[in-house]
């Protein structure tokens, strides 16, 4: 609706918000329900769940604080000045971060998720009718793409007030103890922050691993590409461009980011039991399924990024680069399985060394990337910043991720994945041969709609042949572990 240049301005200062989300809906939550369930009085969780809000209006009002005074500055960084209207409207929401955090992670403490559910939908709904309201309304009045994203950032504390009225509502329904508000909490404040830094910490680093390269991103692709040899309207327009990856790469985590969390209980569980036998055999399963299943959306993507980038975009621009960059996907899907396992077992330190390492990496080397290579370097060196964190993971969890991979399983999975890219690639040439429609993005549609669900059947095909995969590895797989349920298939393997 907007353009390259309009995309351009929205996505630089996404990352900010995405970062905030990330703090209200997942990492906070996760860990104030996690201190809620472990605190038995009833008083004492409404009494921590208030001094972790105090805590988070303080953290809160500091970020609003800078992103509103410091707009100009933090703009002329990502070296576009316009920028600043927009990073002040988006820094409204973090004034409803601390309530919404608070609240979602009490009621899922209480195993009580329709608070979250509900706010979480009318937070979404909101902000992308805003979005597509503000949209509409810049292409028809020929707005700046520089007012169309200042107006477009407010869709997110627009939202925020929504769910935070849902919630507060909520709040207002729920039976607290008697006498709750002269309970004082047994956590002293030194120790809850301690906590609020280091496991809450790692929990919005890891669901927000992405969002911290992309805000690198942020402040240095443009000037990258500048030195590189283009002017700057031509280098917001090519960033514009391959911030279409980031949209393709968070669609593909969908899967894997469930897949990993659905097991959290079962390895927590296993743990506390010292079940060590049982604990590897579903960090195992989850991690090659998850795996797999990366690997295949990512090379069914880097064969089909023409007509998805078509489709979606109305232009298949920079295909090799936004393909690229969509390998992550295997990566950030390993990373979030590693989170897990160790986050079951209470260790956090080691998972924020390795993120905070890769963000550095991404920081240090991402500019001297843009500027050698284009755009491309970009893409390299978030794939680069993403094994970095991988690898470091692994030196500093040897034991607790040691032989987890399995490489004849990769190496089965690598001549499916061929064979697959071969099959698609060929329906793709022969579709393209038939000359379906004169118009570039339904033929996308058609081409897209066809090479998908035989893809999709070639990899699952290949992998029976192969027996790439166990009874217990099927069954974990979303949907096929249904669809074998039903059949009645199950397993008492050890493996």
């Amino acid at each position: 609706m907007v353009g390259n240049i309009g995309f351009y301005v929205y996505q630089q200062i996404y990352p900010i918000y995405g970062i905030g989300m990330t703090f209200a809906l997942t990492g906070l939550p996760v860990f104030i329900s996690k201190l809620v369930v472990d605190t038995k009085d009833s008083r004492d969780r409404v009494a921590l769940a208030m001094k972790i809000q105090n805590i988070l209006i303080v953290v809160c009002l500091t970020v609003f604080c800078i992103l509103q005074f410091a707009a100009g500055l933090i703009a002329l960084k990502m070296d576009d000045p316009k920028l600043a209207p927009v990073i002040q409207s988006v820094s409204w929401m973090f004034l409803f971060i601390p309530f919404l955090s608070t609240w979602r992670g009490y009621f899922q403490g209480k195993m009580e998720m329709r608070p979250t559910a509900y706010s979480q939908v009318i937070e979404q709904v909101v902000r992308v009718s805003t979005i597509l309201l503000v949209g509409y309304w810049a292409v028809k009045s020929v707005a700046s793409p520089y007012k169309m994203g200042q107006l477009a950032m407010l869709s997110a504390p627009i939202a925020g007030f929504c769910a935070l009225l849902f919630v507060m509502i909520w709040v207002r329904r729920h039976s607290f103890p008697v006498n709750w508000r002269r309970h004082q909490s047994t956590i002293q404040n030194r120790l809850l922050i301690k906590r609020i830094l280091l496991e809450g910490g790692t929990l919005c680093l890891v669901s927000a691993v992405m969002l911290l390269l992309q805000l690198a991103d942020s402040f240095s692709v443009v000037a990258g590409l500048q030195s590189f040899g283009y002017s700057l309207s031509e280098a917001q327009n090519i960033k514009g461009i391959y911030d279409r990856s980031q949209t393709l790469v968070q669609l593909g985590q969908v899967l894997s980011i469930a897949s990993a969390t659905a097991v959290l209980p079962g390895l927590v569980l296993a743990n506390k039991h010292h079940q060590d036998v049982t604990f590897r055999h579903v960090a195992a399963t989850n991690l090659r399924t998850n795996l797999a299943i990366s690997l295949a959306m990512s090379v069914g993507l880097f064969g089909l990024m023409p007509q998805i980038n078509r489709l979606l975009f109305a232009s298949s621009e920079l295909n090799l680069t936004i393909s690229l960059y969509c390998f992550s996907i295997i990566l950030t899907s390993i990373l979030m399985t590693y989170n897990v396992i160790l986050q079951s077992k209470d260790n956090y330190l080691k998972t924020m060394i390795a993120i905070i390492a890769g963000f550095l990496f991404k920081i240090l080397v991402n500019h001297w990337f843009v500027s050698l290579m284009g755009i491309i370097g970009a893409s390299t060196a978030t794939l680069l910043s993403l094994v970095v964190m991988v690898v470091l993971m692994n030196v500093l969890s040897r034991k607790e991720l040691a032989q987890l991979i399995s490489f004849k399983q990769v190496s089965k999975l690598v001549i499916v994945l061929i064979a697959m890219l071969i099959v698609v690639e060929l329906i793709v040439l022969g579709m393209s041969m038939l000359d379906l429609t004169i118009n570039p993005r339904i033929e996308a549609l058609i081409v897209a709609g066809v090479a998908i669900p035989l893809g999709v059947v070639m990899f699952f095909g290949g992998c029976v042949v192969l027996k790439v995969f166990t009874i217990r590895e099927w069954l974990a797989i979303p949907m096929v572990g249904k669809f074998l349920k039903i059949k009645g298939v199950t397993t008492h393997e050890n493996r």
